[in-house]
């Protein structure tokens, strides 16, 4: 088995040998079945409170209101939902078209991790593995997240968003090793 070399990094509580590593992609991208299901869904809400706002709503929802509010505030407060779902919905659809079109994989190089800020962002940071603090697996409602902390930013990487889970397996394999297991 052959060695890799090793480089030395200068700091001020001394001298500390680093593995020189080879650069690593891993495909990342928010899946297009899940894009489509956000818009969908937002699009159906949209669709529905602007239902709400241009027809009659029910008698009974009315009168309940009616104590709260004038028949003119009811009217435009449903407007105002119909408004808000339209600009989220466009808003959805913008980010659902990004998500599909920017940087589609997160890279582990060698001395350093190219990664979204967060799950659906598109902007990248690097983050160089000295800089990292610590490492966090969360489960956030069925789905596998890791999150790294470190002096530059954090960043959240989705395990839906990896091609495979043994692709997010791996990367969370190099990324311990070259963080100097720093994973809990």
């Amino acid at each position: 088995m052959a060695s890799l070399p090793i480089q030395l990094i200068n700091f001020p509580h001394g001298i500390i040998p680093m593995k020189s590593f080879s650069a690593r992609r891993f495909h990342y991208q928010l899946p297009v079945r899940s894009a489509i299901q956000m818009v969908l869904v937002t699009i159906a809400l949209t669709a529905g409170m602007t239902h709400i706002a241009s027809a009659r709503p029910d008698s009974r929802l009315m009168r309940r209101l009616s104590r709260l509010l004038s028949p003119e505030a009811i009217s435009a407060l449903f407007w105002g939902f119909a408004v808000f779902g339209i600009i989220a919905s466009i808003l959805v659809i913008w980010l659902a078209i990004r998500s599909q079109t920017g940087v589609r994989y997160v890279e582990l190089g060698p001395s350093e991790i190219l990664v979204p800020k967060a799950s659906m962002s598109m902007k990248h940071i690097r983050i160089p593995y000295l800089a990292i603090t610590h490492l966090q697996i969360v489960n956030y409602h069925g789905q596998r997240m890791v999150v790294i902390h470190s002096k530059v930013g954090e960043s959240r990487l989705s395990e839906k968003s990896f091609a495979t889970p043994k692709a997010f397996e791996s990367f969370l394999q190099v990324l311990q090793e070259r963080s100097n297991g720093k994973l809990s």
